[in-house]
C-alpha cells in the first residue's frame, strides 16, 4: 500500500473514532448548570489556545488532500511517518482517557467549579497535564505523518507555548483554591513527563556537596 494512502487512512479512522468517543466524554462534563462555578477567569488563554487547536485540526483535514504538504519528501521518511502516525493514534486515545478521568469536571474552559477537586487518578497519577501533553504530541506527530508544514509550524510556534502558558495559569488558579491539596499533588506528580529529573538533579547536588 502507498505510504500516503496508509497514513491518510489511519488518520481518518482515528478522527472518526476519537470524535465519537470525545462526544461521549464531553456530554458528561457539560452537564452543569449556569452559575455552578466559583471562578471563570476572563483571560485570553480561555479562547486563543482553543482557536489555534481548531485551526490545526482544519489543517490536518486539508493535509489529507495534500494542502500544506512539504515539497521535499523522500522515501527515506516513510518509516518515520509510520512511527509518527502510530504515536499520534496512541496520544489521541491517551487524551480521551484523560478527559474521562475528569468526569463531571470535563470542560474546554478554565473553570473552578463549586464541586471542584484535585484529580489524581488514572493518567493524572503520572503527569499533571496529560490533556495538553497529548494534544501537543498528537499535532506534532500528525504533522510529521502528513509532512505538513502548516500543522507543524502552528503547533511549534503557537500551540506549544500557548498550552504551556495555559497550564501554568491553571496551576496558579488551583493553588489559589486548593493550596494544600494541589501543592501536595505538585510534589508527588511530574508536570509534563514522568521522568525522575528531580531525583537525578537532587542526587547530583548531594554528590557535589559530599565531594566539597
Amino acid at each position: 500500500m502507498n505510504i500516503n494512502y496508509f497514513v491518510n487512512l489511519v488518520i481518518v479512522l482515528n478522527i472518526v473514532l476519537t470524535l465519537s468517543a470525545n462526544v461521549k466524554s464531553a456530554s458528561i462534563g457539560f452537564k452543569f448548570k449556569f452559575g455552578s462555578f466559583k471562578e471563570k477567569p476572563k483571560i485570553w488563554l480561555q479562547f486563543w489556545p482553543k482557536l489555534i487547536s481548531t485551526l490545526i485540526f482544519l489543517f490536518v483535514l486539508a493535509g489529507l488532500f495534500g494542502i500544506g504538504k512539504l515539497k521535499i519528501i523522500s522515501e527515506d521518511f516513510g518509516f518515520a511517518r509510520i512511527i509518527a502516525v502510530f504515536i499520534y493514534v496512541i496520544s489521541s486515545w491517551l487524551q480521551i482517557w484523560s478527559y474521562r478521568e475528569c468526569r463531571d469536571l470535563n470542560t474546554p474552559d478554565i473553570i473552578i467549579f463549586k464541586n471542584h477537586r484535585v484529580i489524581d487518578s488514572g493518567i493524572y497519577k503520572v503527569v499533571r497535564h496529560p490533556i495538553y501533553l497529548t494534544q501537543i504530541l498528537q499535532d506534532l506527530m500528525v504533522g510529521i505523518a502528513l509532512m505538513n508544514w502548516l500543522v507543524l509550524s502552528f503547533t511549534i510556534v503557537l500551540e506549544f507555548p500557548m498550552l504551556i502558558l495555559r497550564a501554568n495559569y491553571e496551576e496558579k488558579l488551583l493553588l489559589k483554591h486548593f493550596p494544600d491539596d494541589y501543592l501536595y499533588y505538585q510534589k508527588r506528580v511530574y508536570k509534563w513527563f514522568p521522568f525522575p529529573i528531580r531525583q537525578l538533579t537532587d542526587g547530583f547536588a548531594k554528590k557535589k556537596r559530599a565531594n566539597q
